[in-house]
């Protein structure tokens, strides 16, 4: 079956498949990215296709409503093409979505105007057919008149289409009735098929346009890539990237930032702009990194922010007050992360390309590369520059050279012992640098051992060196030369002949013999020792025959040196020549050749016969201090006087076998004696014992020969004592005397009823009993008249109603004080300024030196005031204990290594700083290391000592431990003059007063026996914080300064005058002010370099307010100020005032003190140091 209307049915088919093609077209364009006129122009083909598809199943079956969508397609579709006209002409990205709802709108008009007429092909109203050719006369009008289609034949193309559609639909309700019907309607549809070609045209045209800008781009970034090729600038490849950048790009602002500083004060700092003015690069050239768009571009996963959503209020403002339209900023990347940021902005349009932004994600990677290299090759050029520092400052002599002896290299220490500059010597022969006169050698003497042995002086060099040669290859292996580390040890040998003397002189014994029993060397002390006449003789000696009273010793020795290697305080009977036999201590070492054997045995000897005997004599001194020590606590157990000494005579007679013990004490002045206790007495007459009367002449004796211990047969007794001695049968008795410092208070009694002697040590035990006796009388004494004391304590109250009147008196002399210290700083100024002005004749000098002596005498008084008024404490400097510690161990660093004693340092890291005298912990800590050192030298010829810090709470600890014997009594070592050193070598003193140094200082110092060491002396001083200290001491001379500008604060006119004539002595111009309100107005209208100002002014207020004011308003000077008082102000309102740990230039102070803290801070211009005088 034939269908109707042939002709339209082809036209339509015509059309709906070219639309079909073109929209398939088109979709492919798509995914290249094309602009957002280009959404809209999809669209509405997409519409426009549907209407031809609707157009072509109405002629093929007429069915409801397809003319009508098709209709409605096609007018959707002109509306579209109109946006997307809009969006071509205006060439921006931005979204136009606002007609959309007008759309709908019209579409709906059309729809109720359509759907009243016939439903037919080609068939419209004049009111759509009007609508769709406005559309397009608009549409085209629009892309004519558009900048673009002056440069594009496309855009022309499309605008003369449109125009062309809407002058020939004007009168599209007539075609019907036109004998052109069909030829008009194929015009129509051909039209609207151009129209989508004229669309792929400019589309191509797009993409053309698009190429040759990336083409343009990429020479740019081949031109960008080799500048910064060329320079090792950052700041120069930052302004030419950015410069080109923005000039590529058609953008008008451009700004690098780049990151400095770590944490919460990383800021990001402006280094490069382009386009901003310097008011606004001056309000933010720097941003803080923890802003919010800078926290999400340093993350590293961020390439670029663009959208305004994307930003914080802040960020935004800035861009709005640039006048930015559009601004993107991306991450410049770098090893560790990102070094910081680029932005480029522009003032004409608010959105970048796809393909401008893939540009400039590339350039922001090149830029953060260049970077990064830029820095890596400013990093290796410094290290470089540190190396040859190094290399110059080494102490030793180093020269380099090749195979052939040319110079390489050599150090600042060589051309100083050559008197040579570094670089004459570089590329010159060996043999000019070293003349071969001097020595013969072919291509360089330290190679060939002609020099550099150490043995004999070098014939080049002053001194004696010894040569180190290290030789230096290329990767394949071949030499390419030689270097030369000269070690200069003349201080060597000549340590060596010193060693040599000092061995010879030692007191021990040093010896060196062999295996089989000879001696091979040994020094004078050992020819004494063992008591030959002379060398030969010693020599001669078979040591294992001769030399050991124990043959099996030697044997003993032997062994452990074969095993062990070494032997320390081995002990042994020696045989003298004269047969005497002597106990020795022998610490000694094998020597062994290269296979190992033993070829030699070194060591020293050391008699200890007399400190056997010493150590018999301690162990008998023992005994006697267990029995004093059980009486001792005998008499402490209880407070009953009378039962601990009954207690007391027991353990007595029971110790020494004795029959009767009895305590007698005297009374009334020494006319009287009365029996506290007795034991043993078996009479009732002895046993009850009255009171008895003595004669004075009985005290009198026993006071003149300060007798301790005495036979009653030599007395002058009363009768009674005769007859008790009678009826106890005792044949032996004698009196302990008991002292009471230089007062007798009553004897000790002891009687045998066999004859009895006591030895001298027994005498001894007995005395010592008798002290500890009169020690527990006098403490019981003692108790009784504590409890009297406490009584008495009642009537101390009565006393503390004058001690605060006493406290009335300080105040008003304080006042008096401060009142007196203001006129005595303008009469001392004053007077210093007469003597120094040099217009005052011999009398008027000597006159005013008068004045300056009576002016110091007053100030003097005014101290001794205030010294009675209030009391000051020592004044400590701060002291790092590390580095006195370090400092101390300098000074003996050569002595210990001379005597093998190895330092092992245990310092605390951070140990705090603490207020002490840095001299006397330097000297405790000088006489520890020397005792250590002594204590290790008495019994080995090496070892090692620990010297430790720590903190323990608020107590620094100081430790020293030494590898010698220990201590032999820790309760008496801090004792004055308590010494376990020979004659001659040691006072007894150092060790009491470094206890009394550390007491001193608030610390404690004990002594401890460390087992397989020695002793351990532990130090423990409070950690007490102190202030920085101040940049200059009173006594330190600084540079003079004139023509500073100085601004005085003071309240007593006087003070003005005088310091402010002192300060303009100097030539330096002063402003006064009497109180803060016209010293911040002087302030406020002229600069000063310096402020010195009175901690208290006229209107009642603190210096500490002039200081917070200065510090809000002009904090550099609040850092140059000196402070001046009339009464040194207490430690926490100084700290407060002036700062922690500054000092205050106390009035009245010298003219040159002032002049002195005046100069020091015109001279460093930083924080003020103030001065105590």
């Amino acid at each position: 079956m034939l269908l109707q209307n042939q002709g339209l049915l082809g036209i339509a088919f015509f059309e709906a498949t070219a639309s079909l093609i073109l929209l398939v077209l088109f979709l492919l364009f798509r995914r290249d990215r094309q602009g957002g006129y280009f959404r809209f122009w999809l669209i509405g083909w997409c519409c426009f296709a549907f209407s031809s598809l609707c157009e072509l199943a109405l002629l093929i079956r007429p069915l409801p409503g397809l003319h009508l969508t098709s209709v409605l397609a096609q007018a959707a579709a002109l509306i579209l093409f109109l946006l997307a006209v809009l969006h071509l002409a205006a060439d921006s990205e931005r979204r136009i979505w606002s007609p959309l709802p007008w759309t709908g709108l019209i579409l709906v008009v059309i729809y109720s105007i359509e759907r009243r007429g016939p439903q037919q092909v080609a068939s419209l109203h004049w009111e759509t057919a009007i609508f769709e050719t406005v559309i397009c006369l608009v549409a085209g009008g629009m892309m004519w008149n558009a900048k673009m289609s002056r440069r594009s034949h496309g855009a022309q193309l499309l605008a003369g289409i449109f125009l062309l559609k809407g002058l020939h639909g004007m009168d599209y309700p007539l075609w019907p009735v036109s004998p052109l019907f069909l030829l008009r309607v194929a015009f129509d549809h051909l039209l609207v098929v151009a129209l989508g070609i004229a669309m792929v045209v400019v589309v191509l045209e797009g993409a053309r346009a698009r190429s040759e800008e990336l083409n343009d781009k990429m020479r740019r970034l081949t031109l960008l890539t080799a500048a910064s090729t060329q320079t090792l600038s950052v700041q120069e490849v930052i302004d030419q990237v950015l410069s080109h950048l923005v000039e590529s790009l058609g953008a008008t602002h451009g700004i690098v930032r780049l990151k400095e500083g770590e944490g919460n004060s990383a800021q990001m700092v402006a280094r490069a702009s382009v386009g901003f003015d310097q008011a606004y690069l001056a309000r933010y050239a720097q941003l803080s990194a923890m802003e919010p768009w800078a926290q999400r571009l340093l993350k590293g996963d961020c390439q670029f922010q663009e959208s305004y959503e994307e930003w914080d209020p802040t960020a935004r403002k800035r861009a709005d007050e640039a006048g930015l339209a559009g601004l993107v900023i991306l991450p410049l990347p770098g090893k560790q992360g990102p070094l910081g940021a680029i932005a480029v902005g522009s003032t004409r349009q608010a959105r970048f390309h796809p393909d401008e932004l893939a540009y400039l994600v590339n350039m922001a990677n090149l830029l953060g590369l260049t970077l990064q290299n830029v820095r890596l090759f400013e990093q290796v050029t410094t290290v470089q520059r540190q190396w040859e520092y190094t290399f110059d400052s080494i102490g030793d002599p180093i020269l380099v050279h090749d195979r052939r002896g040319r110079i390489l290299r050599s150090n600042q220490r060589l051309s100083q012992l050559l008197g040579r500059e570094v670089g004459a010597l570089i590329g010159r022969s060996v043999h000019e640098l070293l003349p071969v006169q001097n020595a013969s050698y072919k291509i360089c003497p330290y190679c060939e051992g002609v020099g550099g042995e150490g043995d004999e002086r070098d014939p080049w060099l002053p001194g004696y060196f010894l040569a180190s040669n290290s030789t230096f290859t290329d990767p394949s292996g071949l030499q390419l030369g030689t270097v030369h580390v000269l070690k200069d040890i003349t201080d060597r040998k000549r340590a060596e002949e010193k060693y040599r003397t000092l061995v010879s002189s030692v007191q021990e014994g040093v010896f060196i013999s062999t295996p089989q029993g000879r001696f091979l060397d040994f020094n004078d002390a050992l020819l004494r020792m063992t008591g030959y006449e002379n060398r030969d003789e010693l020599l001669a000696v078979d040591i294992p025959a001769a030399f050991y009273a124990n043959g099996s010793d030697r044997e003993r020795l032997k062994r452990l040196l074969q095993q062990h290697g070494t032997v320390a305080d081995f002990e042994f009977e020696m045989r003298r020549k004269d047969g005497e036999i002597r106990t020795m201590l022998e610490s000694s070492i094998a020597i062994r050749d290269a296979a190992g054997n033993v070829s030699a045995y070194q060591g020293f000897l050391l008699d200890i016969t007399e400190r056997k005997q010493a150590e018999s004599e301690i162990r008998r001194r023992n005994r006697e201090l267990l029995v004093l020590n059980s009486i001792g606590q005998t008499l402490t157990e209880s407070l009953d006087l009378s039962d601990s000494l009954h207690r007391t005579l027991s353990q007595i007679a029971e110790l020494f076998s004795l029959d009767t013990t009895s305590l007698y004490l005297f009374e009334q002045e020494g006319t009287q004696l009365r029996r506290m206790v007795a034991v043993g007495h078996r009479s009732e007459f002895s046993r009850n014992l009255p009171p008895i009367p003595v004669k004075p002449e009985l005290m009198q004796n026993i006071k003149g020969a300060h007798a301790t211990f005495l036979s009653v047969q030599g007395l002058v007794l009363p009768q009674i004592f005769r007859d008790i001695q009678a009826r106890e049968e005792l044949l032996a008795a004698y009196v302990v005397v008991l002292w009471s410092k230089d007062r007798v208070i009553g004897g000790l009694v002891i009687g045998s009823r066999t004859p009895r002697e006591f030895s001298p040590a027994d005498v001894n035990l007995l005395i010592a009993v008798g002290s500890q006796i009169s020690s527990a009388i006098e403490r019981s004494n003692l108790y009784e008249e504590t409890r009297q004391a406490y009584e008495d304590l009642r009537r101390t109250q009565e006393q503390l109603l004058h001690s605060e009147k006493l406290a009335a008196v300080g105040q008003l002399i304080s006042g008096v004080a401060h009142e007196l210290n203001n006129p005595l700083t303008a009469i001392l100024g004053y007077s210093q300024l007469l003597t120094s002005s040099g217009q005052m004749g011999q009398q008027g000098i000597e006159y005013a030196d008068k004045l300056y002596k009576q002016a110091q005498r007053t100030h003097r008084i005014v101290q001794n005031l205030l010294s009675f008024a209030r009391q000051h404490k020592p004044e400590r400097v701060p002291v790092q204990i590390n580095q006195a510690l370090e400092e101390t161990l300098a000074l003996r660093d050569y002595d210990l290594r001379m005597h093998n004693i190895r330092v092992h340092l245990d310092l605390a890291e951070n140990f705090p700083v603490t207020s002490a005298d840095p001299h006397q912990l330097q000297q405790v800590f000088l006489n520890m290391v020397n005792n250590a050192v002594d204590a290790i030298l008495e019994h080995s010829t090496e070892g090692d000592l620990w010297v430790r810090t720590a903190l323990d709470g608020d107590r620094l600890c100081v430790e020293f431990t030494d590898s010698g014997p220990g201590v032999k009594d820790a309760s008496r070592v801090f004792d004055p003059f308590y010494t376990t050193k020979p004659v001659g070598k040691g006072t007894g003193l150092g060790l009491s007063i470094c206890y009394g140094i550390i007491t001193e200082h608030g610390g404690t110092i004990h002594v401890k026996n460390v087992p397989t060491r020695g002793a351990s002396f532990t130090i423990e001083l409070p950690h007490q914080p102190t202030a920085s200290p101040s940049l200059s001491t009173p006594g330190q001379k600084v540079a003079s300064v004139r023509d500073g500008r100085i601004l005085l604060v003071d309240y007593d006119d006087s003070v003005l005058e005088a310091v402010g004539t002192i300060l303009r002595a100097r030539d330096h111009r002063v402003r006064t002010a009497r109180n803060i309100h016209e010293a911040c107005e002087l302030i406020e209208k002229e600069d000063f370099d310096l402020v010195v100002a009175d901690l208290h002014v006229s209107d009642g207020a603190s210096g500490g307010e002039l200081s917070a004011w200065l510090a809000q308003h002009k904090p550099a000077l609040s850092h140059r100020m000196i402070w001046m008082c009339a009464v040194a102000p207490s430690e926490d309102a100084g700290e407060h005032i002036a700062g922690k740990g500054r000092q205050i230039l106390q009035k009245p102070f010298k003219a040159t003190d002032l002049l002195a803290a005046v100069d020091e801070l015109l001279l460093n211009n930083v924080q003020a140091a103030a001065i105590h005088r």
